[in-house]
């Protein structure tokens, strides 16, 4: 009964990360706040980081839901190699980050969605380890938690670890 990941390496081709969606904190999408952070309680995360997003280029951000999708892939980890976007900014008072930014099709249900893996860069409000994928993407009807899904990415992007 174990639980089955269908994470892998396509040869020189592309990486297909597999496994469950997971429950995150809930503060991305402003569901919950971060006592730390205090623009939480009106916004969540993503919506206050969505302009600078904007201003660096990173395409249809303010079409994309604000929230992410945490795709559970352990046992496995990852590492970004060479992300599409790489925004350094001081979304909320006090509180610089840097995020990375790899364009991914995401797979749910027989229907490809264009979005991104969202990677808040080892900070002290990463609240992730590296074995969840943060999937930014537009709304996906039915997603809940515990449903596999699946997102692919060009091979020199990222890797499996």
């Amino acid at each position: 009964m174990g639980i089955r990941r269908k994470s892998k390496v396509v040869p020189g081709k592309h990486v297909i990360l597999g496994g469950k969606v997971k429950r995150g904190r809930m503060i991305a999408s402003g569901l919950a706040f971060a006592a730390e952070i205090p623009e939480t309680k009106s916004s969540g995360t993503i919506e206050l980081q969505k302009i600078f997003f904007a201003a660096a280029g990173v395409e249809h951000i303010y079409d994309m839901h604000s929230g992410t999708i945490n795709l559970d892939i352990s046992p496995n980890k990852f590492e970004i190699l060479n992300p599409d976007y790489e925004v350094t900014c001081e979304w909320a008072r006090g509180v610089e980050e840097t995020f990375h930014f790899v364009k991914a099709t995401i797979f749910y249900k027989d229907v490809e969605y264009d979005g991104y893996i969202y990677y808040p860069c080892p900070s002290r409000f990463k609240s992730h380890g590296d074995n969840i994928v943060e999937l930014l993407t537009y709304k996906i009807p039915e997603v809940n938690y515990g449903v596999e899904i699946s997102a692919k990415v060009p091979s020199y992007k990222i890797r499996i670890i």
